[in-house]
């Protein structure tokens, strides 16, 4: 029987954790996997720090809509000489546009995943394009109807994505110096502001001072995400603040934590399912994932700066809940599918089922 071949495109760090999980459970399966990335701040580290086989095509086009627009016409035109290189029997992605478009193009079947309704323009670009649509079933499937997919193309897995790495803590790499410095301390992640669903470019600067004079004993660590970020928020004079710009990997350096106040999505679930308590930042309203955080108690949101320090203080203060909510988020957890297989075992059922009928 001749192997299939599956095109992975992974292009965000979260991604690649997710993906290299569903590639490894297709490649036991028997399939041929290609992986796809794009170069973009965290990416390359991860891949090289994972030692992953992924051959990285195109970029980010920033923070502005042409540039955006640009780099991912490029990208699709290099995609498109990739794809009809390798041939592959279909394809898998996070929703990525370039992926989407250029499987369905070429007549090869696409599937997605996602977790992020909140992104309407790429939902909009690739789900009409995708025989299936792999969610977390916190996420009704009222959230996707409108993008134009059926129904039927929807299928829930019981978990949230960061389940399917962080059940599997042997896959994890040593930590290394930076995180280990981490241990005990109050990390502040900000927003991913070059995202196409976030408009502002705030770099809270206000919540940084709140924080290092409210806690003159913690050391904060400010994990930036770009350079340009970076030196901004070292014009914080304060002795207890620390600014990380370099890449790293998001659950070793969370594990050992006090507190995370997190302006984005993956780290605060990983956190939560870490038992590492969270406060949302995050400049939209709550998302899914976020409002059932919230319900399981494993999460908080802050309305501003001045408010995301006092929900600090509250929470600090009260070592009992945290040991409970230690205790909650480890069974939350354990009662989660592993995403990677509910996704590897659906698709090779799907495609195969569809390809018999043809």
């Amino acid at each position: 029987m001749v192997a299939l071949k599956i095109w992975i495109d992974a292009i965000t760090p979260k991604q690649l954790l997710l993906f290299r999980r569903i590639a490894s459970r297709l490649e036991k399966k028997g399939a041929d996997v290609y992986i796809t990335s794009r170069n973009y701040h965290d990416t390359n580290y991860l891949v090289e720090r994972l030692g992953m086989n992924v051959k990285s095509i195109g970029s980010h086009g920033g923070i502005d809509k042409r540039g955006k627009l640009e780099a991912s016409l490029n990208r699709s035109l290099q995609l498109l000489e990739f794809v009809t290189e390798n041939k592959p029997d279909f394809c898998i992605s996070f929703s990525s546009p370039e992926a989407a478009r250029v499987s369905t193009g070429l007549g090869i079947s696409h599937y997605s995943v996602n977790d992020s309704p909140h992104s309407v323009w790429v939902a909009k670009l690739t789900l009409p394009l995708s025989e299936l649509l792999f969610h977390p079933w916190v996420i009704p499937s009222s959230a996707w109807l409108s993008y134009g997919i059926r129904r039927s193309n929807l299928f829930a897995y019981k978990a949230l994505d960061p389940a399917a790495w962080l059940k599997d803590r042997a896959s994890w790499p040593k930590p290394n110096y930076i995180e280990d410095s981490a241990k005990g301390c109050i990390i502040y992640r900000p927003t991913e502001y070059m995202a196409s669903y976030i408009d502002s470019s705030n770099y809270d600067i206000d919540l940084i001072r709140l924080l290092s004079e409210r806690f003159p004993d913690d050391r904060i660590i400010i994990l930036a995400r770009y350079g340009e970020e970076a030196t901004r928020y070292r014009d914080v004079s304060a002795m207890n603040v620390s600014v990380v710009d370099s890449p790293f990997f998001g659950p070793n350096i969370l594990q050992h934590a006090k507190l995370l106040i997190g302006g984005g999505g993956t780290m605060n679930a990983e956190a939560a399912l870490l038992g590492i308590p969270v406060i949302s930042v995050y400049p939209g309203g709550a998302t899914y994932v976020d409002k059932y955080l919230i319900s399981k108690g494993l999460l908080v949101r802050a309305k501003d700066s001045k408010d995301a320090v006092k929900k600090a203080f509250d929470i600090l203060a009260d070592t009992e809940k945290i040991r409970e909510n230690r205790t909650k988020s480890a069974k939350e957890l354990e009662s989660m599918d592993d995403p990677s297989e509910v996704v590897a075992n659906k698709v090779l059922v799907h495609f195969r089922s569809v390809k018999s009928h043809r």
